[in-house]
């Protein structure tokens, strides 16, 4: 099961969200990010079963996954009320991961 890899705080005062009526909507989509950060470096962010798992604790999150995750919550927040056939939007913050994205799964396959 995927831990979230940034606090509600962290979330709530990165998005500028002084109230409580969207908490669980924003953790919601806290560990939606973390999910997708996983998926990407195709391995755990913060350990739970994965021996390849980025960090132990969500305090050993490195900045630059914490950054990524309330960058990509606050596209899901903001961007909350648009239907299907919109452009997406670019991100150009998803090199933010590069460095911890595991390849040589791929290459298990070959």
């Amino acid at each position: 099961m995927t831990k979230i890899a940034v606090t509600l705080e962290e979330l709530k005062q990165h998005l500028r969200v002084e109230h409580d009526a969207d908490d669980a909507l924003i953790q919601s989509y806290g560990l939606a990010a973390t999910e997708f950060a996983e998926q990407v470096c195709d391995r755990e962010i913060v350990k739970d079963t994965d021996p390849r798992a980025v960090c132990t604790s969500i305090d050993d999150v490195p900045d630059s996954i914490k950054t990524w995750i309330k960058l990509y919550v606050t596209d899901l927040y903001e961007r909350r009320s648009i239907t299907e056939g919109q452009d997406s939007k670019i991100r150009h913050y998803d090199h933010l991961l590069d460095r911890f994205i595991i390849y040589d799964r791929v290459l298990e396959h070959l």
